[in-house]
């Protein structure tokens, strides 16, 4: 909920800024409006690529353990009655994700990859901020 209110703040704040002083937007449909709008997004890919780098990780993560569950229930098939029933009788933990949350995802991938992991992907980001500002303040000032 914190990184929306500041990617709002920094994209309000930056569009009104490049607006007034340096393109001159006029109200309505105008280029100049998307361009500032668009001056922004670097400063906005800052807070966001993190964000959505987690997410991602933390979804493959998912897909990853879900897989293993799958395979660890098909090989569960093929053992005896009498393992099948002991595994009811003492059931085992089901494996789970690497991650159990967001905090815990940033600090695992920093300490193996570096810190600058989690700024993959920040020039894709970039450009698609960049995009949806640009078009969002193209429209802002009708």
């Amino acid at each position: 909920l914190a990184s929306p209110s500041i990617v709002y703040t920094f994209s309000f704040t930056s569009y009104s800024y490049f607006r007034q002083n340096h393109f001159r937007g006029t109200d309505g449909w105008d280029y100049r409006n998307a361009l500032s709008g668009m001056m922004g997004a670097p400063l906005f890919g800052i807070v966001t690529t993190p964000e959505n780098f987690l997410k991602t990780q933390m979804q493959l993560d998912n897909v990853q353990s879900k897989r293993e569950e799958l395979m660890e229930s098909k090989s569960q098939q093929s053992i005896s009655q009498t393992n099948q029933t002991l595994q009811k009788e003492y059931p085992t933990k089901q494996p789970s994700g690497r991650f159990t949350n967001s905090f815990h995802c940033a600090k695992t991938l920093a300490s193996t990859h570096g810190a600058t992991v989690l700024y993959t992907g920040h020039a894709i980001n970039t450009i698609r901020e960049a995009a949806f500002v640009g078009t969002h303040f193209f429209c802002y000032e009708r």
